[in-house]
């Protein structure tokens, strides 16, 4: 396999399309009511783990958990139990959903460290999270106080799980001195990805209540202990190479940073795109048309993708003319022939998009107030005499 591109280790789309898209069609209110349902009984099971709140009762913790993993349609499949070495108390993993650390909990009993300490769910908020250094300190704090093993997942960030893996951490190799290594695969027999880039962890959250079933397995490797010598980059590199080529993926060298400036780009290009595209509808691709022929024959001197462009925003021929003529709009203004020039000589025409023309010479006013009132004058005397001249060259005047 050749080195993948940043773009190949995400999800783009939500749904596969094809057949596909016909199955996830009319499963549709299926999925929907499921949901709803799903919502409830989580929302019951929940809120008794709360006010059965008691850390030492792990039973208690571990009943409510398998009861949410059912509600949220989790099966698990443990492809080789004898291989988890129990006295390995560091857990590490690939990270492809929201929820991968309820199924490993559910089969080892782990913590996983969270922006949010949510106890019934088992994540678990640790000091120093911005120092790397003392975050390490903090997750080796808790091994020393209880007997709860850890899941990490540093590559700190999700992705598809088909191609390759981001960039392990070096932080998770200062956590203990040996640790196991977790392959995660999750299945869905819908068509519907876990997640996609630019995904909420609410709209994740959805489609895991949405989908019939989502099934994990889990598969674990041998120990990789820190050799003399190793540096934590090292460790954590052979830790994700063990990984990568259990699960025939790619270890990259992009990392969670990488992924987050991409998805900014590709969020900042697509809502670009959004705002700057006329809509598709042939009945407003008409309306456009109508409306930015209007405002040539008042301004033929603008472009007319400059017009389109404001028009698809404002949806008024009048606002877009005060647009234009206020210098709200940038554009260049085109060569006019010198017939029409002569023709329209009496209302000088905006030399920069900044700037706008004027029919009135004289002393500058001296006040605010009286510069303002110029303004607007003329501003209005502009407007007038644009309206005047369409209405001239369609015989508008004589009708009235």
């Amino acid at each position: 396999m050749g080195n993948p591109e940043l773009k190949d280790l995400f999800f783009k789309t939500r749904f596969v399309g094809g057949w596909h898209l016909l199955a996830v069609a009319l499963y549709m209110p299926v999925g929907v009511v499921l949901a709803l349902i799903r919502v409830f009984v989580s929302l019951q099971a929940y809120l008794l783990a709360l006010l059965l709140l008691i850390p030492e009762l792990s039973f208690i913790r571990g009943f409510v958990l398998r009861v949410i993993g059912l509600v949220l349609g989790i099966f698990i499949i443990e492809e080789n139990p004898s291989q988890r070495d129990k006295n390995v108390r560091v857990l590490v993993a690939n990270h492809i959903t929201i929820l991968d650390h309820i199924p490993v909990h559910l089969l080892t009993g782990c913590f996983s460290p969270s922006r949010w300490e949510v106890w019934p769910l088992c994540l678990k908020v640790f000091e120093g999270s911005q120092d790397k250094h003392m975050f390490a300190t903090s997750l080796r704090s808790h091994l020393s106080k209880t007997p709860c093993p850890l899941l990490l997942q540093p590559e700190e960030a999700d992705t598809n799980g088909r191609v390759g893996l981001l960039k392990f951490a070096p932080w998770c190799a200062g956590v203990a001195a040996a640790v196991q290594p977790v392959c995660l695969i999750a299945w869905r027999p819908l068509a519907v990805t876990p997640t996609t880039l630019g995904a909420t962890f609410s709209l994740d959250l959805f489609w895991f209540l949405f989908s019939p079933i989502t099934i994990f397995r889990i598969r674990y490797l041998p120990v990789i202990q820190k050799q003399e010598g190793d540096t934590d980059e090292e460790m954590a590199d052979r830790v994700a190479q063990s990984i990568a080529k259990e699960l025939g993926l790619v270890y990259t060298k992009f990392t969670a940073k990488d992924k987050a400036e991409y998805e900014k780009r590709q969020l900042l290009e697509a809502s670009h795109s959004a705002s700057s595209r006329p809509r598709s509808s042939p009945r407003l691709s008409y309306e456009l048309q109508r409306m930015a022929a209007q405002v040539s024959e008042v301004l033929p001197y603008v472009p007319p993708d400059v017009i389109v462009r404001d028009l698809c925003r404002t949806r008024s021929v009048d606002l877009t003319i005060s647009n234009i003529l206020e210098g709200a709009v940038r554009y260049t203004p085109l060569p006019q022939p010198h017939e029409h020039r002569a023709s329209t000589s009496s209302v000088s025409r905006p030399t920069s998009s900044t700037s706008m023309s004027s029919e009135v010479s004289g002393p500058f006013p001296r006040s605010a107030q009286d510069r303002m009132m110029s303004f607007v004058e003329r501003k209005a005397r502009l407007i007038e005499d644009a309206r005047r001249r369409y209405m001239e060259k369609h015989g508008l005047l004589d009708k009235q």
